[in-house]
């Protein structure tokens, strides 16, 4: 039997596509049954739950209606690259030239890119424990091999630096930071964002940053390490900044992205994207366009709503004794499900048997690392009614 590469078939399943299947299923078998299921609430996926503003959507139909859809540059159309120019400094706080950016697919792409352009086989890349499970996917197509390092739930999810110390190989050439993160929300101050710089130029590495969620916040300041760079420093490519579309203006499903790096390393992310997809279409890059030049109460509104569903979230935990820390950006949170006598109890197994008997679907904490296994991840996406229902669910779930 033919499977392609050992390592990346040996990659365990992750829990939050098994858990929809689970849930597909059993719809599925209370339907044969001829019963009907009560609307269940999904809480385990990170989808936005508003539709892609109408002046983006327009804006490709347009682009259909109006233009002929060709090839473009591997990079992506430059005046789409120096709206960004413009949306880097207003947001991010950091100078940059269109030369200095790449549109991916999604975020997903650009940093499948960055991945395949700067490590490979027998490299060690170090990530946040939790992390997006992609991460390590990814790593696996490109050959390298992540390195958990431990962010702390007593302390918000930050890291501690000097534990990172002990992790540094030979091999080592990649930390990658995630702030606002998945799944904890946490938003890293100055300081850690500092340090985690300062860490990564002391051991000559380059520092991936996974800024998706850098308009989804709700308290206090999101710090780019970008801007803590000197031109200099900015041009030697050491920090990569990688962006999305999906999260801010709702637009998972259309698949765009960029990212940000010095020019010579850029010159070599170009070269792995125009391998992988040619370019992106240019009906969406019109649409990104419209999202940066269109209003932006949109963008206030649906990061009010997230904030408004966190807290509610956050005084149910209260309510319910099981309130460990506050998520200041993203929209997820993640809850200790561990039983009041303290045995241990696993989130995966938490996660399938609260969908079970209380069809509420959360993503498990096992899915994202090794600390968070006695967690599951909560996504403030769904809308309040599921919000309320669901972790109502989950505390008394995990009380009885």
């Amino acid at each position: 039997m033919n499977i392609g590469k050992q390592h990346i078939y040996d990659l365990p399943v992750i829990d939050i596509t098994t858990l929809s299947s689970v849930a597909r299923q059993m719809w599925r078998e209370a339907e044969a049954r001829g019963e009907v299921l009560p609307p269940a609430s999904l809480l385990h996926i990170g989808e936005p739950s508003f539709r892609t503003p109408e002046h983006i959507r327009r804006a490709a139909i347009q682009s259909i209606e109006n233009e002929v859809a060709t090839y473009g540059p591997s990079e992506g159309w430059p005046w789409l690259r120096e709206l960004l120019v413009e949306k880097i400094a207003r947001v991010n706080g950091f100078a940059v030239e269109p030369g200095n950016i790449a549109i991916g697919v999604g975020g997903t792409g650009a940093i499948m890119a960055a991945l395949t352009a700067t490590v490979g086989p027998g490299d060690e890349v170090l990530v946040p424990d939790p992390h997006w499970p992609q991460y390590l996917l990814q790593l696996a197509c490109s050959g390298a091999t992540g390195v958990p390092y431990p962010l702390d739930p007593q302390h918000e999810w930050l890291p501690d630096i000097e534990r990172l110390e002990s992790l540094v190989t030979p091999r080592t050439r990649m930390i990658i930071m995630n702030s606002p993160g998945n799944p904890t929300g946490a938003v890293f101050p100055l300081s850690i964002v500092q340090s985690l710089l300062d860490f990564a130029r002391r051991h000559d590495l380059y520092l991936l940053s996974d800024e998706c969620y850098d308009e989804m916040i709700f308290e206090g300041e999101h710090i780019s390490p970008a801007t803590l760079l000197t031109p200099g420093e900015m041009e030697a490519g050491r920090v990569i900044s990688v962006y999305t579309f999906s999260k801010t203006y709702a637009m998972t499903g259309w698949r765009i992205g960029y990212v940000v790096a010095g020019t010579q390393l850029m010159k070599t992310i170009i070269d792995v994207l125009n391998a992988s997809n040619t370019n992106i279409s240019t009906i969406v890059q019109r649409a990104a366009a419209a999202a940066l030049t269109g209003p932006q109460d949109c963008v206030a509104e649906m990061r009010d709503t997230y904030k408004r569903r966190r807290d509610l979230t956050v005084n149910l935990l209260k309510d319910f004794g099981r309130y460990v820390y506050t998520p200041h950006g993203a929209f997820y949170t993640m809850i200790d499900v561990t039983a009041r006598d303290g045995s241990p109890r696993r989130g995966r197994q938490f996660a399938l048997d609260l969908l079970r008997e209380c069809n509420v679907t959360v993503a498990p904490g096992s899915g994202f690392g090794s600390v968070s296994s006695h967690c599951v991840r909560v996504s403030l996406a769904a809308s309040d009614e599921e919000i309320e229902r669901g972790v109502r669910a989950i505390c008394l779930f995990a009380d009885a």
